[in-house]
């Protein structure tokens, strides 16, 4: 797949994939670019590259499709002379209907596509590449998923899945609500959270509430970052610095930064509720 001009889309999945796939996107930039940092977050994303695949600051080289699942690590690429990849977006917690591997196997990993799904992906790429047109692409990716789903899809944890929605929206949500809301102990959800999703609800609301703030950073170029993060439910400017912090080993004024001179991925609109 070849194009000459710089391209960035983004696409909604069918309605059967909508409850689990929160979007398809991707880039093609014939010309020396940088993506941005990837930042501890609460969903996960599944990469196809159809020209040379990144590396990370550290030199790592990237495969040519990879999951990642970023949860404690920031991770930068270095400078790509020429980037095209394809990518899908998984809502919060909804990878895990697509495999049956654990989430704690998952995080903070530039893992192989081919470790989870073997020779089928494989073959999945080589669709890709056969192809320069999206909606076709689309529909090779779209065939691959309903695959999966059905293979490994159980019907169980919806009532977290459904708690998990919750927090995201409301990360400032106290985790009493959440019990009564579905009429277990703090120590039942807290065990079967983490047990799921491998990350406490306490964690998951930091990172949730991280993400939107990033995202309002991106989109509202104009407003005042103290004024963000109030508006987040940060506490004060210190509550805001060392959460920031702690979360992405950035401070907010460069992050700000980052966010507001580059094309992030908060950039496109983002979902609804329900």
């Amino acid at each position: 797949m070849q194009t000459n001009h710089p391209q960035r889309w983004h696409c909604q999945p069918s309605k059967e994939l909508r409850p689990f796939i929160d979007r398809y996107w991707g880039w093609d930039i014939p010309s020396s670019t940088t993506l941005p940092m990837l930042m501890p977050g609460t969903g996960s994303e599944c990469f196809f590259h159809y020209r040379q695949a990144p590396k990370l600051i550290s030199g790592q080289q990237l495969p040519e499709n990879y999951l990642v699942c970023p949860r404690q690590q920031t991770q930068r690429f270095l400078p790509s002379d020429n980037l095209g990849f394809i990518a899908i977006r998984f809502k919060n917690g909804q990878f895990r209907h697509f495999t049956d591997n654990p989430f704690v196997e998952l995080q903070d990993r530039m893992l192989s596509l081919h470790e989870l799904w073997g020779c089928t992906v494989d073959k999945l790429h080589e669709k890709l590449l056969s192809t320069s047109e999206i909606p076709q692409q689309i529909l090779y990716i779209e065939q691959f998923l309903l695959q999966q789903l059905n293979r490994h899809h159980t019907g169980s944890g919806l009532a977290l899945d459904a708690l998990m929605e919750r927090l995201y929206y409301c990360p400032n949500t106290p985790i009493d609500s959440l019990t009564a809301l579905s009429g277990w102990s703090n120590r039942h959800l807290e065990r079967s959270f983490k047990q799921t999703f491998a990350l406490t609800p306490k964690r998951f609301a930091r990172l949730a509430r991280l993400h939107h703030t990033m995202r309002q950073i991106s989109l509202q170029t104009e407003q005042n970052l103290l004024d963000i993060a109030l508006e987040r439910g940060f506490s004060d400017q210190s509550h805001f610095i060392h959460d920031v912090q702690a979360l992405t080993g950035i401070k907010p004024s460069e992050l700000q930064l980052l966010l507001r001179q580059q094309p992030h991925y908060y950039n496109p609109p983002s979902r609804n509720p329900g």
